[in-house]
């Protein structure tokens, strides 16, 4: 077996234990049933602490959730008469700002906030992914990725 093989094995089985988790969780959530007088807030936070407490490595995850970063539209340097512009270039989902999908600057938390600023150079307030709390709990399991 070589190296690139056994990576792929080691990967595959850490999908399948985060997805075991994940619906383990979505069983137990649609299992639950609000108590009497119990408000939707009140039910939610219920249900994210039955997470928290059987499945912490799952919340953490969730969480701290890899963002992508693109290039803005207006800097990308393609021509936006050619022909196929509007199918690599789309509104992102927040502040409504053009992209461009030729040019990925990388992957950042979306969750930690660098308060240093020294985080990659297109995007200094984040932290790169993974983060240092993912990048801890993929040591804690072994994980090298």
């Amino acid at each position: 077996m070589t190296m690139h093989d056994e990576l792929n094995r080691l990967g595959h089985e850490m999908t399948q234990r985060r997805l075991r988790a994940a619906e383990g969780f979505a069983r137990q959530a649609l299992k639950a049933t609000p108590f009497a007088n119990e408000t939707a807030g009140e039910f939610a936070r219920r249900l994210r602490g039955i997470g928290e407490r059987t499945y912490p490595e799952l919340i953490l995850r969730f969480e701290h959730s890899r963002q992508e970063i693109f290039r803005l539209a207006e800097d990308c340097g393609c021509d936006p008469n050619a022909d196929g512009y509007d199918d690599d270039h789309c509104e992102s989902d927040e502040g409504g700002e053009y992209l461009c999908g030729h040019q990925h600057l990388g992957s950042v938390c979306g969750e930690c906030e660098n308060e240093d600023g020294d985080g990659p150079s297109w995007r200094p307030d984040r932290h790169e992914w993974p983060c240092p709390a993912v990048s801890k709990l993929n040591r804690a399991n072994g994980d090298t990725r």
